[in-house]
């Protein structure tokens, strides 16, 4: 694989420039270039590995939605000033189970190459030391974790290897149930943790790995947050609030004071129909609503933002592709944030759960 640097506008030099052409303030610009600015959950890898997408070409500044796929590229989240990348390799739920894993093990490696062909932008990063210092040399840094912990289900023993070292974050189910436990998707059904599920659990508990409940059915959620070490934060990486738009993929008030209470955070996702009672995009005021409502009931350290671009998503109208962030700062500016809400909800809030996860591990 060939290795470059990536063609992209750096708006470092002219934030005026790129604040014109968003129609936004300077203000906005500026702070979105010096914070903290960290996706939670992003699903490049399912265009690259599915439709054979280039992840390393610039696909043109999005003017109008592209829906599904085709919202990021690593120019266009260079662009951006992304400093952080949680990067989702998705499960396949139809692999058999005995060729499961060393699919994973082949992806995870493929994902790795590609991020390390670009070494003056990205790094793979597995803590908080790896993140520092990638953002003190002006690199994205890239965690690597799965969607769909049934990847690993067949031997859940491997997360104290090399794999387990290498992954940040397992989300528990995805779409469908599995042997571990129950989505909340209308396409499984939810009967709880399973056993496989709480040896699965404790296994990530014990590797250091995040377990995410995003997409985790209510009994599943429940009962995997009870088995959970307490010490460690737990997190949804992307989600909607049931109380802001009541929808199956979304979660409860008291799902949201348990993640809290924990010390976790909520990435609030950009799937239009998860926020709004919409059949195509809604505005991106609707993220600023859950955010708020996020904040009013588990407060102001829960909140982030986990994207989900390019995860078969129809993103909001106004905020199609990465390059479009400073129109929500200038948002958040305008419903009043403080600078340091702003900055919590872009990074910091995230950062801390890093450094209670992994301070450092080597990478």
């Amino acid at each position: 694989m060939s290795v470059g640097a990536l063609a992209y506008t750096d708006h470092r030099a002219d934030p005026g420039a790129w604040a014109s052409s968003l129609g936004v303030s300077v203000e906005a610009c500026e702070l979105l270039l010096d914070a903290d600015f960290i996706d939670l959950h992003l699903d490049l890898e399912v265009p690259v590995r599915l439709g054979g997408y280039r992840p390393g070409r610039h696909h043109g500044v999005s003017r109008r939605v592209r829906p599904l796929v085709g919202h990021t590229d690593s120019p266009r989240l260079r662009e951006a000033s992304f400093t952080g990348i949680v990067y989702d390799i998705a499960t396949n739920p139809f692999r058999p189970g005995r060729n499961r894993l060393a699919t994973t093990e082949r992806n995870v490696d493929a994902a790795v190459a590609r991020i390390e062909s670009w070494p003056g932008d990205l790094v793979v990063v597995t803590d908080r030391a790896g993140y520092d210092r990638g953002r003190a040399e002006g690199r994205i840094a890239m965690w690597l974790s799965l969607q769909g912990g049934n990847a690993l289900s067949a031997d859940p023993g491997v997360l104290e290897g090399p794999l387990g070292q290498r992954l940040h974050r397992i989300t528990l189910v995805h779409l469908t149930s599995s042997d571990l436990g129950g989505t909340n998707s209308p396409a499984g059904r939810d009967s709880g943790l399973t056993e496989l599920g709480r040896r699965f659990v404790i296994a990530c508990n014990s590797a250091r790995v995040l377990v995410d409940l995003a997409h985790a059915g209510k009994r599943t959620f429940w009962e995997t947050l009870e088995l959970h070490d307490p010490s460690l934060p737990p997190i949804v990486s992307h989600t909607g609030l049931e109380a802001v738009r009541p929808h199956w993929r979304n979660i409860d008030d008291d799902q949201i004071r348990a993640i809290a209470s924990r010390g976790g955070v909520i990435g609030i996702m950009y799937q239009s129909s998860f926020l709004a009672p919409v059949w195509w995009s809604c505005p991106r005021s609707a993220i600023l609503d859950h955010l708020e409502h996020l904040i009013e009931i588990g407060g102001e350290e829960v909140a982030a933002i986990g994207t989900d671009y390019d995860g078969a998503i129809v993103p909001p109208h106004d905020l199609v592709d990465v390059t479009h962030h400073p129109k929500l700062v200038q948002d958040m500016l305008d419903r009043g944030w403080s600078e340091d809400r702003i900055r919590n909800v872009l990074g910091l809030n995230y950062l801390r759960v890093v450094e209670q996860i992994r301070p450092r591990s080597g990478g």
